[in-house]
């Protein structure tokens, strides 16, 4: 489906709600998540805060809408690669993103451990999809757990060891990024790498 199947309130209203998201990820990089006022967003958008609050109900609301969409984001890079180079893809977009922008990644684990992730009430319209990601891809539900452990049962790890090699993954996600300022530390893509190898070879995948 192209651009110009969609209606125009379609367009205007994905393409509303994308800007929200580009403007929060930008004041991210610079302030918390509490230093962010729903007025700024408002006022640099040209919108009111009324206008913000029917997109958004709130500003947490707009994290977790970011998640979403980088789910869907990497559901869609490793659609085509095999069960280990997916694994490696994940983890370096992963890396990527929290280097340019630590501040969003930060408010990601602080979102996550004092309330975990709602996605009730979140959806990505195909209007969304198509202004985002240049096409209408598939539309999936789902979080970490749901893009890694697919992947490990393909992989060869015996059954019993994947849960336990999920949460050694899942920890190396949101604690590696934490001692980037550390001395020698090197880049986060490199850092994960070479969890993910010694993971692998200690759970029989090599």
């Amino acid at each position: 489906m192209s651009q110009t199947k969609l209606s125009l309130r379609e367009k205007k209203y994905a393409t509303l709600k994308l800007k929200i998201l580009d403007t929060f990820k930008e004041k991210l990089k610079k302030k918390s998540l509490a230093d962010i006022a729903v007025k700024e967003i408002a006022h640099e958008l040209e919108i009111s805060e009324m206008t913000f609050f029917n997109y958004f109900r709130s500003k947490k609301e707009v994290l977790i809408y970011f998640i979403e969409l980088w789910n869907l984001e990497m559901q869609c890079n490793i659609d085509q690669a095999t069960p280990k180079e997916s694994l490696y893809i994940i983890f370096e977009a992963t890396a990527i993103m929290i280097e340019d922008n630590p501040n969003l990644f930060l408010e990601i684990v602080a979102s996550l451990a004092l309330h975990g992730v709602s996605k009730k009430d979140i959806s990505i319209s195909k209007a969304e999809r198509i202004l985002h990601f240049g096409s209408d891809i598939k539309y999936k539900v789902g979080g970490f757990r749901e893009l890694l452990m697919p992947l490990l049962e393909k992989i060869n790890i015996k059954e019993e060891k994947q849960l336990l090699v999920y949460m050694l993954l899942h920890n190396i996600c949101f604690s590696t990024p934490l001692l980037m300022n550390s001395e020698g530390f090197g880049s986060l893509k490199e850092r994960y790498f070479e969890q993910i190898d010694y993971i692998l070879k200690r759970t029989g995948d090599e």
